[in-house]
C-alpha cells in the first residue's frame, strides 16, 4: 500500500499536461461523437425500455464515487489557487499561461481529470434512462454544453480553467455526496440541503461569469495582455449566463413559495362575501382616517 502511495505520488509531482493537450488537439471529434451518442441513448433508449431496471444502490455507489473523486480534486486545485491568489492576485489568476503556473504537477494532473471526468459524468443520465426517471432540459443541456466547453478550453490553455475546475470540484463533492445519502435511505433527513446545493451552483455560475467578464475587460477595456482565447471566454460567458438562468428559474420554481390562487365566493356564499367586504371597507376607510389623525399630529 504504501509502495502504491509512493508511486502515485510520484506520478503526480511528475505530471505534465502538455502531451495530453496535443493529444486533444488532434482528437477534437471524440466530444462532438460523445455528445452525439449521448443525446442519442436519451431520445431513444426510453422509447424501447419496457420497464425501470432496479439500479438505486448501483447509483448510490456511482454518486459516492465522484464525490469522493471531488473532494480529492479539491485537496489538490483548491490550495494551489489560494495560493497562487494570494501572492499574484486576481488578474494574474485568470490571464496567465497555466503552463507557466498550473499546468504540472499535481494540480496539472487533476486539471486533467476534471476535463476527461465529463465523460463518465454523463453516466448520470444513464442511470436516470434506465430507472426511467425523468431527464428535466437543464440536466442534458448542462452536461453536453460542459463538456464541449471543458474540452476547448483545454485546447486553448484558457487561463481561468483553474477556476472553474476548483468551483466545480467544490460542489460536486457536496452535491453528489447528497444523491448517495438519498439513495441509500436518508432522502428526508438530506431534503433541508437541497435549497443550499442549488444555491452554490447557481454561486459558481456567479463565479463562473466573474472570471470571463474580468478576462473581457481586461482584453477589451485596458489592453492589457490577457492570455485567453477571445472565442473560449465569449463562448463560457454564454454558457454561464445560460446556467445561471437556468438554475436560478429552478430554484424559483422548487423552492420559493408560491401565491395561493385566489378563491371566488359561490352564489350562496356571495351576500355573506359582499357583507365581509362592506366590513372590510369600512374598516380601512377608519383606519385610514386614525392614521392621517396620527400623521397630524391630532
Amino acid at each position: 500500500m504504501a509502495s502504491m502511495l509512493a508511486q502515485w505520488s510520484s506520478m503526480e509531482a511528475s505530471f505534465d499536461m502538455a502531451p495530453t493537450i496535443s493529444w486533444m488537439q488532434q482528437h477534437a471529434e471524440v466530444p462532438v461523437a460523445a455528445v452525439g451518442l449521448y443525446l442519442g441513448f436519451i431520445f431513444t433508449i426510453p422509447q424501447v425500455l419496457q420497464k425501470p431496471l432496479n439500479l438505486k444502490f448501483s447509483f448510490a455507489m456511482w454518486n459516492l464515487l465522484l464525490s469522493v473523486f471531488s473532494c480529492m480534486g479539491v485537496t489538490r486545485i483548491v490550495p494551489h489557487l489560494v495560493r497562487t491568489l494570494s501572492q499574484e492576485g486576481f488578474v494574474y489568476s485568470v490571464c496567465e499561461e497555466p503552463r507557466n503556473w498550473y499546468s504540472k504537477g499535481p494540480c496539472g494532473l487533476w486539471m486533467t481529470m476534471f476535463v476527461l471526468s465529463k465523460f463518465p459524468e454523463l453516466g448520470d443520465t444513464v442511470f436516470l434512462v434506465l430507472r426511467k426517471k425523468p431527464v428535466i432540459f437543464l440536466h442534458w443541456f448542462h452536461h453536453t454544453t460542459v463538456l464541449l466547453y471543458c474540452w476547448h478550453a483545454t485546447l486553448v490553455t484558457a487561463g481561468p480553467g483553474i477556476w472553474f475546475a476548483a468551483m466545480n470540484y467544490s460542489v460536486h463533492s457536496v452535491m453528489y455526496f447528497y444523491f448517495f445519502m438519498a439513495n441509500i435511505g436518508y432522502a428526508k433527513r438530506m431534503q433541508p440541503l437541497a435549497p443550499f446545493i442549488t444555491s452554490i451552483q447557481i454561486l459558481q455560475m456567479v463565479g463562473g461569469m466573474t472570471c470571463l467578464i474580468t478576462v473581457a475587460i481586461m482584453q477589451n477595456v485596458s489592453r492589457s495582455d490577457c492570455n485567453v482565447d477571445p472565442a473560449n471566454w465569449k463562448l463560457g460567458l454564454m454558457m454561464y449566463a445560460s446556467y445561471f438562468l437556468l438554475f436560478g428559474w429552478l430554484f424559483i420554481q422548487k423552492y420559493l413559495p408560491k401565491p395561493s390562487p385566489e378563491v371566488r365566493p359561490t352564489k350562496e356564499q356571495l351576500p355573506t362575501a359582499c357583507k365581509s367586504q362592506a366590513w372590510t371597507t369600512q374598516g380601512l376607510t377608519a383606519r385610514k382616517r386614525l392614521l392621517r389623525s396620527v400623521s397630524l399630529g391630532l
